[in-house]
């Protein structure tokens, strides 16, 4: 039985990308991220951790496949640790400018446009607004903590137009909080997710108890072609140091 309540945002979770934020019961931060793919080119990746700088990244299962989606969009590091007491996270290469702006003592909130290029289309990026790759335009979501701090950020696109909302907030043990790049309906194209983050119960002290009540919540189970689990990941700061678990549905065959 999980200790974790994730399960009555199931619809929200599985349907696409989503950060959490929150405290164990005795206290520890945490950042929590789950992936998902539908197209074969986002399905064709995996979470793996560096052995040097315990930055959790995408990484390719299915070259070919990979070679069918953007490059640029599908590969970033998830979840950035910064120091000894800070995460940043997202679901795109904004979370190495996030990291930067940390290191430099900016602000590190994504207000100026920063571009990357996209080697595969010859295009370049601007990673501080909604991905483009229409008709969903997937929103860019991101998060910060710091000891019993945590701010989390979401752009989308509303009528061509970026919108954007940041949610700065305190941590509490035993609780969390959830965002997610659409808002679970499945339309198509995809809603982005809408309101303020969503509340999650955390009974798990440990990062492996809480990924896998993450991994579990992502699966929507509706028919064989509706899974869309890739992997999840968690990042705890614990004791001064950082405790870290992984699961990749192409180790666990699901």
């Amino acid at each position: 039985m999980t200790k974790d309540n994730f399960s009555a945002l199931k619809n929200m979770i599985y349907s696409g990308r989503g950060i959490t934020v929150g405290k164990t019961p005795s206290g520890n931060s945490f950042i929590g991220y789950s992936l998902t793919g539908r197209s074969p080119s986002s399905q064709a990746r995996r979470l793996v951790e560096g052995k040097n700088t315990r930055i959790i990244r995408t990484d390719v299962t299915d070259p070919e496949q990979l070679r069918q989606g953007s490059p640029a969009l599908l590969l970033y590091p998830a979840i950035m640790p910064v120091g000894d007491n800070t995460l940043v996270a997202s679901n795109g290469a904004q979370t190495k400018l996030l990291y930067n702006k940390i290191k430099q003592r900016m602000s590190w909130i994504l207000d100026e446009s920063f571009f990357e290029y996209d080697e595969k289309d010859d295009r370049l990026i601007d990673i501080t607004t909604y991905e483009p790759d229409a008709p969903n335009n997937t929103p860019r979501i991101s998060a910060y903590v710091r000891e019993n701090r945590a701010t989390m950020q979401i752009f989308w696109e509303e009528h061509g137009k970026k919108k954007q909302e940041m949610f700065p907030m305190d941590l509490f043990s035993g609780r969390g909080k959830l965002i997610t790049t659409y808002s679970g309906g499945n339309e198509k194209p995809l809603a982005p997710f809408q309101g303020n983050p969503l509340d999650v119960e955390i009974g798990s002290e440990t990062a492996q108890g809480i990924v896998e009540s993450i991994y579990e919540a992502i699966y929507g189970g509706q028919t064989s072609d509706d899974n869309y689990r890739v992997a999840a990941a968690v990042a705890m700061l614990k004791h001064g140091g950082l405790e870290t678990a992984i699961i990749n549905r192409v180790d666990r065959g699901d």
